[in-house]
């Protein structure tokens, strides 16, 4: 297998995508996300790591504002130092919080779709390491359902 390891940003495709985080914005990861999500075509590993990632940044926010919401400042356990820089500079306030909804859907079905059905699953699965893997991304996913 191709990376690291079995974490979300353990992969030079998303640690290239954490590269760019600062220069994109909110709207930057739907197209990401929605790639992931509805794509008929087999899924390749690389989009697959970044749509991973995509959604890492988007269950960050919504640990974020459930901080927010509650007067507190929430932790983010696991959480890179460009995501929490990122999302420190008022995202949230910037976009319509209308939107974040729209956007947990597309990570949390991108994520689905990365877990069962594409190239990165298949080469888990060749690795061994398949049950490490889909339950780090149950995990996420569990962060996004929050």
């Amino acid at each position: 297998m191709a990376g690291w390891g079995t974490g979300s940003f353990e992969n030079e495709d998303a640690q290239s995508f954490l590269g760019r985080l600062n220069s994109l914005g909110i709207d930057d990861l739907r197209p990401i996300l929605a790639r992931a999500a509805d794509q008929e075509d087999y899924l390749e590993a690389p989009e697959s790591s970044v749509a991973v990632a995509a959604a890492e940044v988007v269950a960050a926010l919504v640990v974020s504002a459930r901080g927010a919401s509650a007067g507190g400042e929430a932790s983010l356990p696991a959480a890179p130092r460009q995501i929490l820089d990122w999302i420190s500079r008022d995202w949230i306030g910037k976009n319509e919080a209308s939107g974040l909804p729209d956007l947990i859907d597309l990570a949390r079905r991108a994520v689905e779709r990365v877990r069962t059905n594409s190239e990165l699953r298949d080469l888990w699965l060749e690795a061994e390491g398949l049950n490490e893997w889909s339950a780090a991304l149950r995990e996420l996913d569990g962060r996004l359902s929050e």
